[in-house]
Protein backbone atom coordinates (compact mmCIF):
# COMPACT_ATOMS: atom_id res chain seq x y z
CA UNK A 1 0.00 0.00 0.00
CA UNK A 2 1.69 3.12 -0.97
CA UNK A 3 2.53 6.36 0.62
CA UNK A 4 -0.54 9.01 -0.32
CA UNK A 5 2.36 11.92 -0.28
CA UNK A 6 4.60 9.60 -3.01
CA UNK A 7 1.76 9.13 -5.12
CA UNK A 8 0.90 12.71 -5.36
CA UNK A 9 5.07 13.50 -6.28
CA UNK A 10 4.64 10.98 -9.01
CA UNK A 11 0.98 12.53 -10.19
CA UNK A 12 3.21 15.83 -10.23
CA UNK A 13 5.57 15.32 -12.51
CA UNK A 14 5.50 16.92 -15.57
CA UNK A 15 3.44 14.72 -18.40
CA UNK A 16 1.05 13.98 -15.22
CA UNK A 17 -2.55 14.62 -15.39
CA UNK A 18 -4.11 17.89 -13.70
CA UNK A 19 -7.06 16.50 -12.37
CA UNK A 20 -7.14 13.51 -10.16
CA UNK A 21 -10.37 13.35 -9.03
CA UNK A 22 -12.35 13.31 -11.61
CA UNK A 23 -13.06 14.72 -14.73
CA UNK A 24 -12.40 18.32 -16.20
CA UNK A 25 -16.13 18.56 -16.76
CA UNK A 26 -17.01 18.38 -13.07
CA UNK A 27 -15.74 22.05 -12.05
CA UNK A 28 -18.42 23.79 -14.42
CA UNK A 29 -21.23 21.35 -12.19
CA UNK A 30 -19.80 22.24 -8.78
CA UNK A 31 -19.89 25.57 -9.75
CA UNK A 32 -23.49 25.83 -11.13
CA UNK A 33 -24.56 24.01 -7.51
CA UNK A 34 -22.95 26.70 -5.63
CA UNK A 35 -23.58 29.40 -7.50
CA UNK A 36 -19.79 30.44 -7.59
CA UNK A 37 -19.34 33.98 -8.45
CA UNK A 38 -16.61 36.26 -10.10
CA UNK A 39 -16.54 38.08 -6.24
CA UNK A 40 -16.27 34.63 -4.50
CA UNK A 41 -12.98 33.65 -2.86
CA UNK A 42 -12.86 29.75 -3.41
CA UNK A 43 -10.76 27.60 -1.06
CA UNK A 44 -9.40 24.31 -2.96
CA UNK A 45 -8.01 21.89 -0.08
CA UNK A 46 -6.35 19.13 -1.38
CA UNK A 47 -5.60 20.80 -4.77
CA UNK A 48 -3.02 18.44 -6.24
CA UNK A 49 -1.11 20.19 -8.82
CA UNK A 50 -4.23 22.62 -9.26
CA UNK A 51 -6.12 21.68 -12.70
CA UNK A 52 -9.20 22.23 -10.65
CA UNK A 53 -8.30 24.79 -8.95
CA UNK A 54 -7.42 26.66 -12.91
CA UNK A 55 -10.40 25.84 -14.38
CA UNK A 56 -12.78 27.23 -12.02
CA UNK A 57 -10.30 30.58 -12.22
CA UNK A 58 -10.44 30.64 -15.99
CA UNK A 59 -14.37 29.19 -15.52
CA UNK A 60 -15.98 31.91 -13.15
CA UNK A 61 -13.08 34.67 -13.10
CA UNK A 62 -13.10 34.13 -9.30
CA UNK A 63 -10.16 34.06 -6.82
CA UNK A 64 -9.12 30.62 -5.70
CA UNK A 65 -6.42 29.48 -3.01
CA UNK A 66 -5.21 25.80 -3.41
CA UNK A 67 -4.35 24.29 -0.07
CA UNK A 68 -2.31 21.19 -0.45
CA UNK A 69 -0.49 19.22 2.11
CA UNK A 70 2.61 17.71 0.01
CA UNK A 71 4.33 20.67 -0.70
CA UNK A 72 6.23 19.67 -3.77
CA UNK A 73 2.99 19.65 -5.14
CA UNK A 74 1.78 22.69 -4.20
CA UNK A 75 5.45 24.12 -5.90
CA UNK A 76 4.45 22.17 -9.04
CA UNK A 77 0.98 23.48 -8.96
CA UNK A 78 2.59 27.25 -8.45
CA UNK A 79 4.97 26.43 -11.84
CA UNK A 80 1.78 25.26 -13.58
CA UNK A 81 -1.10 27.61 -12.95
CA UNK A 82 0.53 30.58 -10.29
CA UNK A 83 -0.69 33.20 -12.43
CA UNK A 84 -4.42 32.80 -11.65
CA UNK A 85 -3.61 30.72 -8.32
CA UNK A 86 -2.52 31.16 -5.28
CA UNK A 87 -0.87 28.22 -3.89
CA UNK A 88 -0.06 27.02 -0.13
CA UNK A 89 0.85 24.40 1.44
CA UNK A 90 -1.42 22.86 4.61
CA UNK A 91 -3.59 20.15 6.12
CA UNK A 92 -7.21 19.48 5.85
CA UNK A 93 -7.01 19.45 9.52
CA UNK A 94 -5.32 23.12 10.43
CA UNK A 95 -5.88 25.37 7.09
CA UNK A 96 -3.02 28.12 6.65
CA UNK A 97 -5.98 30.27 6.03
CA UNK A 98 -7.17 32.93 8.64
CA UNK A 99 -11.09 33.35 9.98
CA UNK A 100 -14.15 33.85 7.92
CA UNK A 101 -12.22 34.55 4.86
CA UNK A 102 -13.84 32.24 1.94
CA UNK A 103 -16.82 31.97 0.32
CA UNK A 104 -16.85 28.45 -1.08
CA UNK A 105 -14.84 26.00 0.17
CA UNK A 106 -13.96 22.61 -2.31
CA UNK A 107 -12.52 19.46 -1.67
CA UNK A 108 -12.12 16.95 -4.48
CA UNK A 109 -11.34 13.41 -3.81
CA UNK A 110 -9.71 14.16 -0.51
CA UNK A 111 -11.75 13.63 2.24
CA UNK A 112 -11.76 9.86 2.49
CA UNK A 113 -7.13 10.47 2.96
CA UNK A 114 -7.85 12.98 6.34
CA UNK A 115 -7.98 11.19 9.35
CA UNK A 116 -9.59 13.53 11.72
CA UNK A 117 -12.65 14.37 10.42
CA UNK A 118 -13.83 16.33 13.14
CA UNK A 119 -10.87 18.39 12.94
CA UNK A 120 -11.43 18.79 9.20
CA UNK A 121 -14.89 20.00 9.82
CA UNK A 122 -14.16 22.40 12.15
CA UNK A 123 -11.37 23.52 9.91
CA UNK A 124 -14.07 24.07 7.19
CA UNK A 125 -16.28 26.17 9.33
CA UNK A 126 -13.78 28.38 10.55
CA UNK A 127 -12.44 29.44 6.96
CA UNK A 128 -15.97 29.71 5.87
CA UNK A 129 -17.66 33.12 6.05
CA UNK A 130 -21.23 33.19 7.50
CA UNK A 131 -23.10 31.99 4.19
CA UNK A 132 -20.10 30.49 2.69
CA UNK A 133 -20.73 27.08 0.65
CA UNK A 134 -19.12 23.52 1.00
CA UNK A 135 -19.07 20.93 -1.81
CA UNK A 136 -16.92 17.94 -1.08
CA UNK A 137 -17.08 15.03 -3.46
CA UNK A 138 -15.44 11.61 -2.91
CA UNK A 139 -16.07 7.88 -3.72
CA UNK A 140 -18.10 6.75 -0.11
CA UNK A 141 -18.64 3.44 1.31
CA UNK A 142 -21.77 2.08 1.63
CA UNK A 143 -21.26 -0.22 4.21
CA UNK A 144 -21.88 -3.64 2.81
CA UNK A 145 -18.80 -5.17 2.55
CA UNK A 146 -15.10 -3.62 2.59
CA UNK A 147 -13.83 -2.13 -0.22
CA UNK A 148 -11.34 -4.28 -1.83
CA UNK A 149 -9.39 -0.41 -2.68
CA UNK A 150 -8.61 -1.21 1.52
CA UNK A 151 -5.65 -3.26 0.55
CA UNK A 152 -3.95 -0.83 -2.37
CA UNK A 153 -5.52 3.09 -1.34
CA UNK A 154 -2.45 5.35 -0.72
CA UNK A 155 -2.17 5.97 2.78
CA UNK A 156 -3.57 7.63 4.72
CA UNK A 157 -7.05 5.73 3.76
CA UNK A 158 -10.33 4.67 4.97
CA UNK A 159 -13.62 3.75 4.17
CA UNK A 160 -16.10 6.69 4.59
CA UNK A 161 -19.60 6.95 4.70
CA UNK A 162 -21.73 9.65 3.58
CA UNK A 163 -23.29 9.73 6.83
CA UNK A 164 -20.24 9.87 9.20
CA UNK A 165 -18.88 13.02 6.84
CA UNK A 166 -22.25 14.52 7.39
CA UNK A 167 -22.25 14.21 10.66
CA UNK A 168 -18.75 15.65 11.13
CA UNK A 169 -20.03 19.21 9.10
CA UNK A 170 -22.93 19.35 11.08
CA UNK A 171 -20.96 19.02 14.63
CA UNK A 172 -19.10 21.97 13.17
CA UNK A 173 -22.01 24.36 12.86
CA UNK A 174 -22.73 23.67 9.40
CA UNK A 175 -26.33 23.22 8.23
CA UNK A 176 -28.27 22.51 4.86
CA UNK A 177 -26.14 19.53 4.51
CA UNK A 178 -27.54 17.85 1.51
CA UNK A 179 -26.05 14.75 -0.79
CA UNK A 180 -26.26 15.03 -4.41
CA UNK A 181 -25.69 13.27 -7.66
CA UNK A 182 -21.84 13.38 -8.14
CA UNK A 183 -21.19 15.70 -10.78
CA UNK A 184 -19.10 13.55 -12.98
CA UNK A 185 -21.93 11.21 -13.54
CA UNK A 186 -22.90 11.17 -17.47
CA UNK A 187 -19.08 12.33 -18.57
CA UNK A 188 -17.41 9.52 -20.91
CA UNK A 189 -14.69 7.88 -18.92
CA UNK A 190 -15.47 9.38 -15.69
CA UNK A 191 -15.39 6.16 -13.64
CA UNK A 192 -12.02 5.00 -14.89
CA UNK A 193 -10.09 4.78 -12.40
CA UNK A 194 -6.46 3.77 -12.38
CA UNK A 195 -6.21 1.40 -9.67
CA UNK A 196 -8.04 -2.09 -10.35
CA UNK A 197 -9.59 -2.65 -7.23
CA UNK A 198 -10.82 0.69 -6.80
CA UNK A 199 -12.68 -0.02 -10.13
CA UNK A 200 -14.15 -3.26 -9.32
CA UNK A 201 -15.38 -1.26 -6.11
CA UNK A 202 -16.82 1.82 -8.04
CA UNK A 203 -18.47 -1.20 -10.54
CA UNK A 204 -20.15 -2.97 -7.35
CA UNK A 205 -21.25 -0.34 -5.59
CA UNK A 206 -19.13 -0.65 -2.69
CA UNK A 207 -18.28 2.87 -3.42
CA UNK A 208 -20.88 5.13 -5.06
CA UNK A 209 -19.21 8.73 -5.81
CA UNK A 210 -21.33 11.48 -4.27
CA UNK A 211 -21.45 15.43 -4.04
CA UNK A 212 -22.08 16.59 -0.74
CA UNK A 213 -23.14 20.45 -0.04
CA UNK A 214 -23.33 22.22 3.14
CA UNK A 215 -23.66 25.76 4.34
CA UNK A 216 -21.92 28.04 7.12
CA UNK A 217 -24.86 29.93 8.98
Amino acid sequence: MPDLADVYRAQARPGGSEHWSGPPQMVERIARTLGTAPADLVVDVGCGVGGPAWRLAELVGCRVIGVDVVHEVVRSGARRFGRRVRFVGGAAEALPLRSGVADQLWSLGTAAHVVEQDRMGAEVARVLRPGGRLAITEAFWEGRGRPRFSATAPRPWRPLTVCGLMSALQASGLDDIRALPWPGVGIAGAYDASDPELRRDLREGRLVPTLVVGRKP
